[in-house]
């Protein structure tokens, strides 16, 4: 903050305390706040001191109050940072900094509860967030896709799930897929198989299930009474029955 950011600060703060701005106080204050800009949240941090409380102003008010509505912005973003695949930890900080400043600038709106944890489009920058720009996650979409390989015409080839968007829970490409609102390394099984190729829904999940249940039906008609009567001795009583 220059002096004259702060004369106009303290021209500010005169409109409340009625107090005299020189230019020996525009040096003080613009000393004690030479890490701050002259922004809205510094005039709005002014503004709140004086809705709270009638003690004098001072530099270290206008930084508290600040940092406060700053932060505000932050806890009730909604906003989160979800990861970029392959970065390493000195990255994810930087990025996650980067987010929070964003977010405490006010660059980045803040989304609802449902957008945060992914069941809504959302409206936060991709790339701030972890998720990639669209006109690359256009160009990622064709990353990983079968390739043929000559040397190895017999070898199935493998795409990373996270090269296509979740059927099941609609996280993006580059993120990982969520549980309970969180998210979990492993992904759903439907994208790995539209990953490699295949359909989201196993075609032969319900014949599979279609085999078992005959198999089940086999295994009973082979049964003696005596083993019957052993089975059914066994079975928990239905609803009529505990109601009896």
């Amino acid at each position: 903050m220059t002096p004259a950011d702060a004369a106009e600060l303290l021209t500010l703060a005169a409109a409340f305390d009625r107090r005299t701005v020189g230019e020996a106080d525009a040096r003080a204050w613009a000393a004690a706040l030479n890490s701050m800009p002259l922004d809205d949240d510094a005039r709005a941090a002014v503004a709140r001191h004086y809705a709270e409380t009638a003690d004098w102003l001072t530099p270290a008010h206008v930084r508290k109050h600040r940092t406060k509505i700053r932060a505000e912005r932050v806890e009730t973003a909604n906003v989160y940072y979800d990861g970029v695949p392959g970065e390493t930890g000195a990255e994810s900080i930087a990025r996650r900094r980067a987010l929070n400043r964003a977010i405490a600038d006010g660059r980045v709106a803040p989304q609802t509860a449902t957008q945060g944890v992914g069941l809504a489009p959302s409206n936060a920058p991709l790339a701030l967030t972890g998720g990639p720009p669209p006109d690359l996650a256009k160009r990622l979409s064709g990353i990983g896709r079968d390739v043929p390989d000559d040397d190895e015409p017999d070898t199935p080839k493998r795409t990373s799930p996270l090269s296509v968007v979740c059927p099941q829970c609609a996280s993006r490409i580059g993120q990982h897929c969520k549980r309970a609102g969180r998210p979990h390394l492993r992904p759903h099984p439907a994208r790995t198989r539209v990953a490699n190729g295949e359909p989201a829904v196993d075609p032969n999940a319900e014949q599979t299930a279609k085999q078992r249940r005959a198999a089940a039906a086999a295994y009973l008609e082979r049964l003696a009474p005596e083993e019957r009567a052993q089975l059914a001795a066994f079975e928990p009583p239905t609803r009529q029955e505990q109601h009896a």
